[in-house]
């Protein structure tokens, strides 16, 4: 992932992080990135679903991630409406 959308990513993650102190990811929201670039969101004091929602959208927003991961993001999408369905 471009270092741009990274600085991004972070963002959300630490406007999602509980009030208190946290050593695994030392208060940022995330604990680090993968071999891909990809953040690594604290599951221990972040509100994951939410971050990946508001991902979305900002996924869906910017024109080169569109182009990078909309068709991932595609596929969730329809998961969850069968699910709804059912």
């Amino acid at each position: 992932m471009p270092d741009e959308h990274l600085a991004k990513a972070k963002e959300l993650a630490a406007g999602q992080r509980s009030g208190k102190n946290c050593k695994l990811c030392y208060n940022r929201g995330y604990q680090g990135t993968d071999q891909n670039n990809m953040l690594v969101l604290c599951p221990k004091c972040v509100d994951t679903d939410t971050v990946g929602k508001q991902w979305r959208e900002y996924v869906r927003d910017t024109p080169a991630l569109t182009e990078m991961y909309g068709d991932y993001f595609d596929e969730d999408e329809e998961d969850t409406e069968d699910a709804d369905e059912s």
